[in-house]
Parts: structure tokens; C-alpha cells; sequence
């Protein structure tokens, strides 16, 4: 308010206004039809006389910090990605491959523990989004959640938030690139009885993730991600129809097996699964700020996306568990037997999504690497981005070992989520939410922090031992 007075009072100054006149200017909010952009440059002039660059240019920039949106420059608000946008992006969050785990863990569960799981986790998962939200809210300029980190807890939260998020995000690009190879070695096994393993494709992808990596802005990923959901969409229709033709066909012999309802220790065995699926705290910070004007509305945007997320997947993993049973593999379009011309567009459909999901989840982790190495992300120097695109090169190549290195879909899903999603989603928003807002909770609010962060911790911790317990017996259902 003080820049706004000061600023109102110098224009009125500078066009000879009256006191009265600058007065009443002063008690109303300025607008970028009063304040253009000459008259703003017209009082810089008179305010950083005598003063050196540094501190004529902090000037300016706190002077336009405290205008509205409205004053800013119409290539600023052009630039403000659409409700669609922001909707669709953070659904991406959540739809990546990850939800073809879900029918394997309802035929584990049961058809009632699976809801019950989803939903249970899901919900808990959606608060804690929106708690880093409204901490977010009672700093200024944040545009990450490391920024987030550093603003409550010093360079300490930074360091925490960063190494919780580079396991979490990396884990993610492992499943992604795990997915996607061993649907290639799938089909063409299927197809020309050439079966080399999926190792050799994790290798042969390696180049198009590079080039896939190097995409840098969420809004341009927004738009991406439209059509890219709407074949998703298009492929989860596609098992649907295929689903049921076999079971007309008498192909599937789901009704040789009784549905199982509920089996308590595999949920609790399997919560880190669904932590890992909707788990999107890393991100919507960075999704929100670029959200420029729509900050505000971008919370009900992504409760809209959650609800949306749940329901779709949810309905999914009923459907096809209720169709195949205990024949649901660990990846579900393993399933999908014999192979035709429609479970190869399946196929395409969800490879396609996997890889366009590639550059959302990455992103987060290249930005914390690269300000750890010193790599500047957003200069244009020729050497700067060869620094930039070899380091990003390194990373994914170290991502496609350990992907090698890994057993089974579901309990690596389950083992990433225990250890990357119980620190990102389930214990640093309690922090930070108690750090900021501890004057003001109530005694039942803060039980409810901390019965959050209690539940993450034992849930994680049982599905480490779950997972470990299963692969040691040699089962990798």
C-alpha cells in the first residue's frame, strides 16, 4: 500500500493534480487505464535519479510487484494458460501409466478394498495438495515447492524438499520407461515370436525421451496434455469393448474364479501403491504459478481433477477386475489376450500417453538437479545449453539402468510411492502447514496434521515390507 500511495501521489504530481485529486487517486485501487505504461516510466524518472541501476531497476520491480494483474503487460496475460489447460494438466498428473496397477491391486484387495483404498488414499492426498496450497499463500513469489520448502524451514527445507522429490519424480520415470518397454517386447513377442526382453528396448528408447526432456514450460505441457488424455481416454474405451467381447466370446474364463470382497492386510500392504498413483504435491505448486490471474481459482480446478481422477480410475479397475479376475497381470494390457489389430491401437494409445506423462513428472527433478550443478535452465548461451541438454542426457541414461534393474510393475510402484510419495505428500505438508499456521489451528486440526503424517509413515513403512516379503517368496504377481 505504501508503493501504491507513493506511485498514485507521483502521477498526480507529475500531470499537476491537485492534493485532493491525488488523495482521492490514492484511496481507490489504480487501474491500467490510470496507470499506463508512460506514466509509470514518468515517475521511475523521478523516483531513481541519482540512485545506481541496481537500485533503480529493485524500484521498478517492487513498484510492479504491488500492481494488480490488470496492470501488467498484455503479453504477461496472454500468456495465461485457460481453465481447460490447468485442468488437464494437473489430471495428467494422475493419468499417467500407473492406474494399470489398479485392477492387480483390486484382485488383491478385493472389490471393496480396492474402493475403500483409493478413495481413502486419494482424499488424503487431495488435503495435503491443498495445504501446501494455502502455505504457498502466506508467502510471496513462490513458484515450487523447494521454493516453498526454503520460505518455512531456511536452506534446510530446500534441501529436504529437493531430495524427497528427486526420488519421487525419478521413481516415476522408471515406471514410465519399465511400462513402455515392456509393452514393446509384449507385442512384438507376440507378433513375430522375436522376443529379446525388455532391456533392449529400454535402451532404444533412450533417445526420444532426450528429445522429449527438453520441453520446459507446464503451459506448453497443458496443451499437450489435452490430446494426449483424449487418446488415453480413447485407449481405456477400447479395453473396455475389447474386455467384454471376450467374455461374450467365452475367450476369458473370469467365471471359473469367486470375487474376492476384502482382505485387510494386502490393502494396508498396498497403500504405497496409491500414494504413488495420486500423488501430486511436487508439482501443483509449479502448475499454479504459472497459472498467472487464475491463482486464486486453481485449488477448485484441482479438486475438480481429483474427483474426475478417482471416479474415471476407480470405475476402470472395478470394470476389469470384475471381467478378468485373478487373471489381471501386474500391468493390465497384459491381459489383453489374443493379440489383435484393436489391443495393438490399445497399445499405441497408452504408450503414447506414458511418454507425453515423461517430460510432467521430470521436469521438477531437471530444475532441482541443474540448480545443484550450477546449470542454468533458462539461458539461451550456446555453452549454457549444451551444459543443460548433456546433464538432462546423463540423468536419463542413469534412469534407464536402474529401470533395468527392476523385477515387477506393481511392487516397484509400491516400493517408490512408500519411499518418494510418504516424504513429498503425506509428511512435509503437515510441517509446513503446522510451521505457518500453529498460532491459528485449533487443538482437533493439529491431531489431524499429525494423524496425517503418523498414517504415512506406517503405511509405507508396512508396504516396503509387503512388497520386499512377496519378491523374496519369488511371487510376482
Amino acid at each position: 500500500m505504501q508503493n501504491q500511495f507513493l506511485l498514485n501521489s507521483q502521477i498526480a504530481r507529475s500531470s499537476g493534480s491537485s492534493p485532493s485529486q491525488s488523495g482521492i487517486l490514492a484511496d481507490k485501487p489504480y487501474r491500467s487505464d490510470v496507470i499506463d505504461e508512460h506514466s509509470l516510466n514518468k515517475v521511475l524518472l523521478r523516483q531513481n535519479s541519482g540512485k545506481s541501476s541496481e537500485q533503480a531497476k529493485f524500484c521498478k520491480l517492487e513498484i510492479e510487484n504491488e500492481m494488480p494483474l490488470e496492470g501488467l503487460s498484455k503479453d504477461k496475460a496472454s500468456s495465461t494458460p485457460s481453465d481447460l489447460q490447468l485442468f488437464f494438466v494437473t489430471v495428467k498428473l494422475f493419468f499417467g501409466i500407473s492406474y494399470l496397477s489398479m485392477p492387480n491391486t483390486f484382485a488383491q484387495c478385493g472389490l471393496v478394498g480396492g474402493i475403500l483404498l483409493f478413495t481413502f488414499v486419494i482424499t488424503i492426498n487431495g488435503i495435503t495438495m491443498l495445504q501446501i496450497l494455502k502455505v504457498a499463500d502466506a508467502y510471496r513469489d513462490v513458484k515450487s515447492y523447494s521454493d516453498l520448502g526454503e520460505r518455512v524451514l531456511g536452506p534446510r527445507g530446500r534441501v529436504l524438499v529437493d531430495i524427497s522429490i528427486l526420488v519421487k519424480q525419478l521413481g516415476v520415470c522408471v515406471t514410465y520407461l519399465y511400462f513402455v518397454s515392456t509393452q514393446l517386447d509384449f507385442i512384438i513377442c507376440q507378433y513375430t515370436d522375436a522376443c529379446f526382453g525388455n532391456k533392449l528396448y529400454m535402451l532404444l528408447l533412450i533417445m526420444p525421451v532426450i528429445l522429449m526432456s527438453q520441453i520446459g514450460s507446464y503451459r506448453f505441457l497443458g496443451s499437450l496434455s489435452i490430446p494426449s488424455i483424449c487418446i488415453a481416454l480413447t485407449g481405456m474405451l477400447c479395453i473396455f469393448y475389447y474386455s467384454f467381447s471376450q467374455m461374450t466370446l467365452g475367450s476369458i474364463k473370469s467365471h471359473n474364479y469367486e470375487l474376492k470382497y476384502f482382505d485387510g492386510a494386502k490393502i494396508i500392504g498396498r497403500i504405497g501403491l496409491a500414494m504413488y498413483i495420486f500423488d501430486g504435491n511436487a508439482i501443483v505448486v509449479n502448475i499454479r504459478a504459472e497459472a498467472n490471474e487464475k491463482k486464486t481459482y486453481y485449488p477448485r480446478i484441482l479438486v475438480k481433477a481429483i474427483i474426475f481422477s478417482l471416479v474415471l480410475f476407480t470405475l476402470f479397475a472395478t470394470i476389469c477386475y470384475l471381467v478378468y479376475r485373478e487373471d489381471t497381470q501386474p500391468i493390465f494390457t497384459m491381459s489383453l489376450v489374443p493379440i489383435n489389430s484393436m489391443v495393438v491401437f490399445i497399445l499405441a494409445c497408452i504408450c503414447i500417453n506414458a511418454l507425453t506423462s515423461y517430460p510432467i513428472q521430470i521436469l521438477a527433478a531437471f530444475t532441482i538437479i541443474e540448480r545443484f550443478t550450477m546449470v542454468s535452465s533458462d539461458s539461451q548461451l550456446q555453452i549454457d545449453r549444451i551444459k543443460r541438454v548433456s546433464l538432462r542426457s546423463l540423468i536419463i541414461v542413469m534412469t534407464t539402468v536402474v529401470c533395468m534393474m527392476v523385477k515387477t510393475f506393481t511392487d516397484f510402484i509400491n516400493i517408490a510411492g512408500a519411499l518418494g510419495s510418504v516424504t513429498v505428500a503425506f509428511i512435509l505438508p503437515q510441517w509446513f502447514f503446522l510451521s505457518t499456521y500453529r498460532q491459528t489451528l485449533s487443538m482437533p486440526q493439529k491431531i489431524g496434521c499429525w494423524a496425517i503424517a503418523i498414517f504415512g509413515i506406517i503405511g509405507s513403512s508396512y508396504s516396503i515390507y509387503y512388497s520386499i516379503q512377496k519378491l523374496s517368496k519369488g511371487d510376482f504377481s
